[in-house]
């Protein structure tokens, strides 16, 4: 599955020469790039680079920052500056300046302009068919508007160019959202859809199905109902996507080619074309090396713990009911050396750590051969003094295991290999949900999201997981969608989408509700790029930063 990475091997090298200045300076280089993209081979190899910037976003944590953090289900863990608490807070501190936020835009604008390298030039070559450029610049037009999105949903106004940039360009301008929306992602994704084969020749190429999901989900944020839910409901009903049960199977990482999945960004095994890897494996999960019956190990991951699940967030899931719950979190963690524990002799495979989500007594813990972390409503992890790691209530919680990399070749290595599903089929239910109530239409959202949940059941709670027409509103839909897509990058575009991300954040982040305020529905734009362009008069900084 991993062929795609002859895709990113040579994007790299050629990303760059459509897009930065270092290599212009060098006329060989140049004019290589110049003549070599009007070959067939050329075009193909410009199409590749194109994909590059994916992983720039997909599996790294920039992107979980801008996505997953200052949400109504995620904020800050135990880490201190390198957690960046400033965007999930909405500090006076999170400003233009900041690393995360700059990183994210170059990249998308590296994107953007190989995107528009590959689709002004492929018209030019000569020796493929009508038909392949027509794929070529659907391809590449799925791409850009997919970067173009990320770019509107983060930023609100921002510079838009469907021409390819070479040299230095020095005047930016700021295009209306709508505008970009109406003639730049839409058109783009609508020609993918009409132009993109029936399948994708490699894994994580871009092909009609993904096209049709993306679609639908900016259709869905544009407010366009009847759209979103004819494109979302012909994915689940006219391919051959199936949901994975159990859903704790959607995450073993031996299967990641499952009949779920509609596109995924590609990473590898091979050090030398993973680049940064998905690096998604080392940020939900609590330190569990604390443990007198523990050490660092694959299995269990290298703990960052940069991002702490809110009490809401646990709320959500009926335990009794919903094998969400077991299929997303870790909550109990195996010895893998021999230690003492309260007194007692713990060997490896024995339990060593188990997480609770009620309150147990002390002298219950004191009593257990293994670490008792018991949820005490009031953040998680309340740990006490006898287990030596202090009473840091931002240590200790269940932890995503979604992400978990297994599979790495080292315990300390952080370019994990497990691809990213940036689309798959219960998002399309969830779609299709909440476009169907959004027309008044709750017999038909209710019927695609008992589909969903009935996945979801544990075995012989089937009927009693299933919701009736009445009890589908917002709250429910998005309540939904936080107990399915969790941590896969679509919560602050869920809550901005939906108008509620100032509400929820106030409601259930404690550490984001003092400060987040209206001018944080867009991000600051990157000091470094007001400070380049030649018209800053006519690129101003986003109001309140």
């Amino acid at each position: 599955m991993k062929n795609i990475f002859r895709i990113f091997g040579i994007a790299f090298l050629l990303g760059l020469s459509a897009c930065e200045e270092i290599l212009v300076e060098d006329p060989v280089s140049l004019a290589t790039a110049e003549g070599y993209y009007l070959t067939p081979g050329g075009i193909e190899d410009g199409l590749k680079a194109s994909y590059t910037t994916l992983r720039s976003f997909y599996g790294q944590q920039n992107g979980f920052f801008l996505t997953v953090t200052g949400t109504d289900i995620f904020t800050n863990g135990f880490g201190g500056i390198a957690n960046n608490p400033h965007i999930n807070n909405y500090s006076p501190n999170f400003l233009g300046t900041s690393g995360t936020v700059t990183n994210i835009w170059n990249n998308l604008y590296v994107g953007v302009n190989q995107c528009n390298t590959v689709v002004n030039r492929v018209e030019d070559v000569t020796g493929i068919s009508n038909q392949r450029k027509a794929e070529i610049e659907a391809e590449a037009r799925f791409l850009r508007g997919l970067y173009y999105f990320h770019l509107v949903q983060q930023w609100g106004d921002v510079h838009f160019s469907l021409e390819e940039t070479s040299g230095v360009q020095t005047e930016a301008n700021r295009t209306p959202e709508n505008t970009i929306y109406e003639t730049g992602i839409l058109p783009d994704l609508e020609f993918a859809v009409a132009n993109l084969p029936e399948s994708a020749s490699e894994p994580g190429r871009a092909y009609k199905a993904a096209a049709e999901g993306l679609l639908a989900r900016v259709q869905l944020t544009r407010g366009n109902w009847a759209e979103a839910e004819q494109l979302a409901a012909n994915v689940i009903n006219n391919y051959d996507f199936e949901l994975v049960t159990p859903y704790i199977d959607l995450w073993d990482i031996n299967n990641e080619d499952n009949s779920e999945f509609i596109w995924t960004v590609q990473f590898t095994d091979d050090p030398l074309l993973n680049g940064p890897g998905n690096s998604g494996h080392l940020y939900f999960i609590f330190d569990y090396t604390f443990n007198p019956a523990m050490v660092r190990d694959t299995e269990n991951g290298r703990p960052f713990q940069r991002f702490l699940p809110t009490n809401y967030l646990f709320s959500l899931y009926d335990r009794e009911m919903d094998a969400r719950w077991n299929g997303s979190f870790k909550t109990v963690w195996y010895a893998n050396i021999s230690g003492e524990i309260n007194g007692q002799q713990v060997n490896p495979g024995d339990t060593a750590i188990h997480i609770v989500m009620e309150p147990v007594p002390d002298e219950v813990k004191q009593a257990a051969p293994y670490w008792i972390i018991d949820y005490k409503g009031n953040w998680i992890g309340n740990v006490s003094a006898y287990q030596e790691i202090g009473t840091n209530q931002r240590r200790n919680y269940p932890s995503l295991l979604k992400f978990l990399d297994p599979l790495r070749p080292s315990i300390n290595e952080t370019a994990g290999r497990r691809d990213f599903p940036v689309m798959r089929l219960a998002e399309m239910y969830l779609i299709a949900c909440e476009a169907a109530w959004r027309q008044n239409d709750n017999a038909a959202a209710a019927e695609y999201i008992n589909v969903l949940r009935t996945r979801a059941a544990l075995p012989g709670m089937e009927e009693e997981m299933q919701v009736s027409p009445g009890e589908i509103d917002l709250d429910f839909i998005l309540e939904e969608r936080a107990r399915e897509l969790i941590g896969e990058k679509h919560r602050w575009y869920d809550l901005k989408r939906t108008g509620t991300l100032l509400e929820r954040v106030r409601q259930h982040n404690l550490d984001a509700a003092p400060n987040i305020q209206e001018m944080h529905l867009v991000r600051p734009i990157p000091q470094t790029q007001i400070d380049r362009v030649s018209n800053p008069g006519e690129f101003p900084q986003n109001p309140g930063y």
